[in-house]
C-alpha cells in the first residue's frame, strides 16, 4: 500500500487486490513489509506498514432510553379498563422495541482510516485515534473475495472491516501476527470464511 493522500487515493497500483497479492507474494518469498513514513507520532521503534481506508462495524450492545407511553382515562370504569389495557400493550411494545435496539448487534462506525504498524492498528474514528493492539486479537476471519475482515478480541467487542484495501490490510496483519506469535499460532487464529 503506498502512501495515502488526503483523498485516500493511490498512485501507481493497478488495483487494490493486485497490491494485496503482490505483497503476499513478497512476504512468502521472504521479503518484508513496506515501511512507510507515518502521518502521526508513533511509539519509539514502531514502524508503519500500511495506511488505508475501510468501512467499520463493531458488534456490541447499546444504551437505549425510551419513554413509556402514558394515557389519561376520563370516564367510567369501562373506559378506565380499556385505557389501562391499551396503555399496558403500548408500554410492552415500547419496551420490546427498546430491548431489540439495545441488543448486541453489528453497529456501523462508518468510514475509517487505518494505520497498520508492527505493534497495532491505529483507527481514526470520530476525530480521534484508537489503538487496536495485536496482542488482544484472538480470532481473524478474512473473507477476501468480498474485502472483509472480522477480528475477535479477548475483552473487547469484535470489529468488522470492509473495503477494497482490506485484503492488503489482512496480509499486513497476518504477517505481523506470524512474526510476533509464530506461524502455527497465527494459522490457528485464522478462520477462513
Amino acid at each position: 500500500m503506498q502512501a495515502m493522500d488526503a483523498a485516500w487515493s493511490r498512485v501507481g497500483i493497478d488495483s487494490e487486490w493486485d497490491a494485496a497479492v503482490d505483497l503476499a507474494k513478497r512476504v512468502a518469498a521472504g521479503g518484508g513489509l513496506p515501511e512507510l513514513a507515518s502521518p502521526v507520532l508513533l511509539d519509539a521503534g514502531e514502524v508503519l506498514h500500511a495506511d488505508g481506508p475501510a468501512e467499520g462495524w463493531r458488534y456490541h450492545a447499546a444504551d437505549v432510553a425510551y419513554t413509556e407511553p402514558r394515557m389519561v382515562a376520563i370516564g367510567g370504569p369501562l373506559t378506565f379498563g380499556l385505557v389501562a389495557a391499551g396503555s399496558a400493550v403500548a408500554r410492552r411494545r415500547a419496551r420490546r422495541e427498546a430491548e431489540a435496539l439495545a441488543a448486541p448487534q453489528w453497529r456501523p462506525l462508518g468510514a475509517l482510516r487505518i494505520l497498520a504498524t508492527d505493534q497495532r492498528l491505529l483507527v481514526w474514528h470520530e476525530g480521534a485515534w484508537a489503538s487496536v493492539w495485536y496482542g488482544a486479537i484472538r480470532d481473524l476471519r478474512p473473507d477476501l473475495e468480498v474485502g472483509r475482515l472480522h477480528m475477535t478480541f479477548e475483552n473487547d467487542p469484535p470489529y468488522c472491516l470492509a473495503g477494497p484495501w482490506v485484503p492488503y490490510l489482512t496480509v499486513v496483519v497476518t504477517t505481523v501476527l506470524a512474526a510476533r506469535r509464530g506461524i502455527e499460532s497465527t494459522r490457528s487464529a485464522i478462520r477462513i470464511t
